[in-house]
């Protein structure tokens, strides 16, 4: 039997809860850099930048390799069960894997150089600072999670939510009264380098503890699971954020980078509604995988149940304050942005993103319980399909139709993906689940003989 280091519900809470947060705060100080970013520079500027920023976010999805789920996948696994050299090597592998996986991303777009639009004469230079800025958050998002998953909660979120974002708001602050104008290749150099700054001292961290702590070699068969696990967590982990900045890109070269830039704004702000599930779901990763694979189906059930009510409670209250506020937070961006188009887009995104958090940690729990297969296809299917959408409603119906588009492909595959994990594992991280979780400990409370 494998022996867990499962935490008591309320000690998960108070983590999760501390998470939070530390989300919030990471939410509320990435509200302010883009804030202060774009008071820099002109529209067209804050248009090419976010469009470069999405193009960044997305090649780092795919320079993560998986890695950064297959540490939350493994790490738990062998260290619940006392196995520590083989843990510390799956934390050696990843970090190799990550590395070259980074750098040859950096690489591809580079190469994209040699390609030159027309229309933006800054082409080679915005292509140049998006490689770096693609490398430096794949890099960072794989060493929070690794630090996560070795239990290390604050120490994995701070260099990256806090330290980053704190920083880029001093220098943009103090770089919009040295200049005039801001230029989005400028812009894009200064994030990266804060970003690799900010997560300098965490890295040293993770590579000292992982190369000064023994290795126990990998079996044959524990080399084959975690590849076969490794490609399917790299396609779930990386299509959902990607689709999303792919959105954003087709946004851009359908309607232009300066609806771009307010859709990209919307996008964001409408991100602060899934804050809570995400800070929660920074706690329960590890407790969710520990439990499953300790094969305590209960404690999943109602880890997730109880994530899931949070976040959507919480993500209720946000979408009703952009309901009720939506035109001057638009306007803290630019007033141009505040118009009842670009408020409509805002609430259409919003509501894409409480029917998700309504299905729960889905996506988390479905990567972590052996579903990935069935996660990439859903993924692939309804994000396909979505983004297609996405494009012919933008064509025909503008912002709004784009924002219809985008909310809708998150809603049909949260709803697909709570489904299936109901049906392939007893489990229902949806709001739902949460009786159903109830249940579930009663049953088990009973066959141990307590009341």
């Amino acid at each position: 039997m494998i022996q867990r280091q499962m935490l008591p519900l309320h000690v998960l809470a108070g983590k999760g809860v501390a998470a939070g947060g530390v989300k919030l705060a990471s939410a509320a100080l990435t509200f302010a850099v883009f804030v202060v970013v774009a008071a820099t520079m002109d529209e067209r500027q804050f248009g090419l930048y976010s469009t470069a920023y999405a193009g960044a976010s997305l090649v780092s999805f795919f320079a993560l390799a998986g890695q950064h789920a297959a540490v939350l996948r493994f790490w738990p696994q062998y260290a619940g069960s006392r196995d520590h050299g083989r843990a510390n090597s799956i934390m050696a592998l990843s970090i190799r894997i990550t590395a070259v996986a980074v750098i040859g991303s950096a690489l591809i777009v580079s190469a994209a150089s040699a390609f030159p639009l027309l229309a933006i004469p800054e082409w080679p230079e915005i292509i140049a600072a998006t490689a770096l800025l693609a490398a430096a958050l794949g890099w960072s998002e794989f060493s929070a999670c690794a630090m996560r998953a070795k239990g290390a909660l604050f120490s994995s979120l701070l260099p990256r939510d806090i330290v980053w974002r704190v920083l880029s708001i001093l220098v943009f602050v103090i770089a919009g009264h040295l200049a005039t104008s801001m230029t989005a290749v400028s812009a894009l150099w200064l994030t990266a380098f804060l970003l690799i700054a900010s997560v300098l001292p965490q890295t040293v961290t993770l590579l000292r503890e992982t190369w000064q702590a023994p290795q126990t070699p990998l079996s044959p068969a524990q080399k084959a699971e975690f590849r076969v696990a490794t490609l399917g967590l790299w396609g779930v982990t990386a299509l959902p954020p990607a689709l999303g900045q792919a959105s954003t890109l087709v946004v851009a070269a359908l309607l232009g980078s300066e609806t771009a830039g307010a859709v990209f704004v919307a996008d964001r702000i409408t991100r602060l509604a899934a804050l809570a599930l995400n800070g929660i779901n920074q706690a329960a990763a590890p407790q969710i995988s520990g439990a499953f694979h300790g094969g305590d189906r209960p404690h999943v059930q109602h880890i997730t149940s109880l994530v899931a009510m949070t976040g959507f409670t919480a993500a209720l209250a946000v979408l009703a304050g952009l309901i009720i506020a939506g035109h001057p937070v638009l306007a803290l961006f630019d007033p141009a942005y505040a118009t009842p188009t670009m408020h409509g887009v805002l609430v259409i995104l919003g509501l894409g993103v409480l029917i998700g958090t309504a299905c729960g940690p889905t996506e988390l729990t479905m990567q972590l319980t052996g579903l990935q297969r069935e996660l990439f296809r859903t993924l692939v299917f309804v994000n396909g399909l979505g983004l297609a959408a996405t494009a012919a409603l933008a064509l025909t119906h503008g912002p709004m139709g784009a924002a219809i588009g985008m909310a809708g492909t998150t809603a049909v595959w949260c709803l697909a993906g709570a489904a299936i994990t109901r049906r392939k594992i007893g489990i229902d991280p949806s709001i739902l689940g949460f009786l159903s979780g109830r249940r579930l400990l009663a049953l088990r409370a009973t066959q141990k003989g307590r009341p």
